[in-house]
């Protein structure tokens, strides 16, 4: 491939070589991310029928998969019991349904190569005791939420309490028929 060098860089003095370098340069950048694996989170829902002894177990299998592909472990979550937004129907053999409103969440966060996320998707397909899993892309950093601040906080004004400026007196009592007509035409003869 030839390498061409822009124009306007060529009309202001600058040589094929910086191009070039900077070519290069660039490139060892991309292969110093590529050398960087992708972070992913599995959450996992266990059916509500595996006693809740073998909960973990089912939660090893999972690991164990993840690192068969000598994947990094970042964090994870032990799978609790919940209770789900909406009863999940799941066919089993025979036509028969099985219906779930509770199961075990559970959830891992690890590093890996994306070739090995159609392996763990196939294992988690394939277990009967998983009711549910989503596999999702995303940053290595916990992303924690900051508390909120009250919108009109202030330290000058901490513990004392703000009180109604006294205003100007509303007259209010008994309005006259005259005056209330008195009023309305001053009101319609301005217009």
């Amino acid at each position: 491939m030839t390498e061409m060098s822009h124009p306007e860089a060529t009309a202001k003095g600058s040589s094929q070589a910086s191009v070039s370098e900077s070519r290069e340069a660039s490139a060892t950048r991309d292969e110093a991310y590529s050398d960087e694996r992708a972070v992913y989170e599995v959450g996992f829902h266990v059916v509500s029928t595996v006693a809740e002894g073998e909960v973990g177990a089912v939660a090893d299998k999972i690991r164990a998969e993840i690192k068969k592909n000598d994947a990094e472990i970042i964090t994870e979550r032990a799978p609790q019991k919940i209770t789900l937004a909406y009863t999940v129907e799941r066919p089993v053999s025979g036509g028969v349904k099985e219906k779930h409103g509770s199961a075990y969440f559970g959830s891992i966060k690890f590093a890996t190569e994306p070739e090995h996320i159609q392996a763990l998707q196939g294992m988690l397909r394939g277990m009967k005791e998983v009711l549910r899993f989503i596999v999702v892309e995303t940053m290595r950093e916990e992303i924690i939420a900051t508390p909120r601040r009250a919108v009109f906080s202030s330290d000058r004004l901490e513990g004392k309490t703000i009180e109604k400026r006294p205003g100007a007196l509303e007259k209010s009592g008994q309005v006259s028929d005259e005056e209330l007509d008195k009023s309305i035409e001053a009101l319609v003869s301005e217009k």
